[in-house]
């Protein structure tokens, strides 16, 4: 892989959100900007491995998430 291959693999990285996660009040923003609402409770996992999020959504639909630390994705629980 060239050096410009690497760097514009890394730049569509960042574009889908990709990026290190390394406090409870970062996840917490990330799925607040998501999904709306109400951050209920944020958790660290074990192993540092990401966090679960629990929000109230507008429609008062109370959802958790997991937060990956290493990538910034939101996945569901």
């Amino acid at each position: 892989m060239s050096a410009s291959d690497a760097w514009s693999a890394e730049k569509q990285a960042n574009k889908q959100g990709n990026k290190k996660v390394t406090s409870s009040k970062q996840a917490a923003k990330l799925v607040q900007n998501k999904y709306g609402g109400k951050v209920l409770k944020v958790n660290k996992q074990k192993n540092n491995a990401g966090y679960r999020v629990k929000i109230v959504k507008p429609n008062g639909q109370v959802v958790s998430k997991k937060v990956n630390a290493k990538t910034g994705k939101i996945e569901n629980n």
